[in-house]
Parts: C-alpha cells; structure tokens; sequence
C-alpha cells in the first residue's frame, strides 16, 4: 500500500487531512501542492489494512507508521473507534484535551490513566491506547523525527482520525 501524505506550508495539521501523490513512509519530501522549499510535517504508511476483520463488521483494522518531522504540531483530533500506538523513535509532547488514555512506559508493567486536559512526553517504547471521542494531538518539539507504530480499529468509511475543535480554552 502507498503512503498517504500531508503537505501545508505550515506545520500545523491534523492526522485525518488528505493530500494528493505518494512519498517516501520515512523521508519527507515536498509533495505536489505544497509551498516550494515544504517539506511534509507528517507522513502517514497504511502498512497493512482489513476491512470486516473477522468479529468486527463494519470496522477496518488497521497498521499503520506515522514519521512527524521535527517542529510539526498536529491539530486536535479524535479516531472513530481505537488506536494503540507506541513510540518507536523520538519524543512526542502528547496532550490530552478531554477523555482518558491509557499509557505504558517503556519497561513498566502497570498502565497509567491519564485525563484531559493534560500534557505529558511520550518516549521510545511508551505506548498510548486512545478511545472514540478522546480529544487528543502531538507535536514533535525536538529536532529529529518521531516514528509512531499503531494498528487502529476504527469505524469503515470514517477515517482514522476526525479534526475537531479544540476543546481548551485559549
């Protein structure tokens, strides 16, 4: 499958935004539209995907690998169903608008429940599950990339992830 990108002259985005033509999964690269001298803020690998995956009809499965070069800052968003992702690579400064993630650290055994609104550093290893209607987004504060492993389970014709409003005050 090929990689869906997103290219804004600006490194404000959110995950559910669409733009035209293929890039590499792991090197951002101008893409059609975008500003000459953009780069892509995030690139987004469907590495695999089902739809109707036995005991969820109506769903897709999903696997996919987020790169979001460093400086970008996603827009609020929520997913139509599940996501599990963890950090492969880079820290993500995560925040929570509303609703509970539930988090592992790397090498920990207990999970930790973090509520909206909060903002936490997830690193190499950490794992995030969110849920349907949590208000969440990352940005990547560091000068290196992040890569992000995640299969989402979400619902068919939907998406992966919804902009929405922000939900904290200004």
């Amino acid at each position: 499958m090929r990689p869906t990108p997103f290219a804004f002259p600006f490194a404000f985005l959110a995950f559910g935004a669409t733009a035209c033509g293929a890039t590499s999964p792991t090197a951002p690269t101008p893409a059609p539209e975008a500003a000459p001298g953009t780069t892509l803020a995030v690139v987004r690998s469907v590495l695999a995907e089902m739809a109707d995956p036995p005991g969820a009809e109506g769903r897709t499965l999903s696997l996919v690998r987020y790169t979001i070069a460093p400086g970008a800052k996603l827009a609020p968003h929520i997913h139509p169903g599940v996501q599990m992702a963890s950090i492969e690579s880079g820290t993500l400064s995560y925040t929570i608008e509303s609703g509970t993630a539930v988090i592992r650290r790397a090498g920990a055994t207990d999970d930790e429940r973090l509520e909206g609104p909060t903002i936490t550093k997830l690193g190499p290893g950490d794992s995030v599950d969110e849920v349907a209607g949590m208000v969440h987004f990352g940005a990547n504060e560091t000068d290196r990339p992040i890569v992000i492993l995640a299969s989402l389970l979400t619902v068919s014709g939907e998406g992966l992830s919804v902009t929405v409003g922000s939900t904290t005050p200004p």
